[in-house]
């Protein structure tokens, strides 16, 4: 599990994100609605084959500072995801960087079984604590144009990490990602591609090579997201 301490500076840091709305610095507040026909996560699907829902509310402010919250179902399984996010980005021309950490927050999941006994039916509970899974993950990021690149180090062991390289052109998007892991065998690299017909639609394919990879076959997604501000 991950030490208390550092869950309590990310919300710590996300309250005194939330307060800098009173400052008279222009800030504004975003949020969205996505459905998916799979929780696609870093060349995984986390929901099977089962679709995902998700949605996210963000608040930015003038000075760069921004905080935000999102949350998403995991497909048939029934459990969920929220996560927090805290940071700072400024844009200079058509380069920028971006710092923060991510807080991802799992449930507590009863696992119940139905025996029957003498005649009686008698159920019996174990309660699986999805909590001690919840991680952290400080990054940096920069952009130049159209291109991005983001390393992610989890929190508890710095030698696990995520490079990622983003870039768009118009319509179409390219994805490359590493997974680096203090246990090799668990290494894998990611890469996808996408394209966005109309807006808010987009098609994905990807697929993922190394020891680590999971997902042997190609996989496709698509999805739709629904932003709308909030005043």
């Amino acid at each position: 599990m991950k030490p208390k301490h550092i869950r309590n500076v990310t919300l710590a840091a996300l309250g005194l994100c939330t307060v800098g709305a009173t400052l008279p610095a222009y800030a504004a507040t975003s949020a969205s609605v996505s459905v998916s026909s799979m929780y696609l996560w870093r060349g995984l699907s986390l929901s099977g084959a089962g679709p995902a829902v998700s949605g996210d509310f963000y608040f930015n402010h003038d000075s760069g500072a921004y905080a935000g919250i999102w949350t998403s179902s995991e497909g048939v399984s029934g459990s969920h995801e929220t996560d927090l996010n805290v940071g700072f980005a400024k844009k200079f021309g058509e380069a920028g960087f971006d710092i923060g950490v991510y807080e991802y927050l799992y449930p507590e999941k009863q696992n119940c079984t139905m025996t029957v006994v003498a005649g009686n039916v008698v159920k019996t509970c174990d309660t699986t604590s999805l909590s001690d899974s919840d991680a952290s993950e400080y990054y940096i990021g920069g952009s130049f144009g159209p291109v991005g690149a983001k390393l992610l180090i989890n929190t508890e062991e710095t030698k696990n990490m995520y490079l990622t390289i983003d870039a768009m052109w118009g319509s179409f998007g390219a994805h490359i990602g590493s997974t680096m892991n203090k246990d090799s065998a668990a290494e894998y690299t990611d890469f996808n591609v996408s394209y966005t017909p109309v807006t808010n639609l987009t098609w994905t394919v990807s697929v993922a090579s190394g020891k680590g990879a999971v997902e042997k076959d190609p996989l496709f997604v698509v999805s739709y997201k629904w932003p709308f501000d909030v005043k």
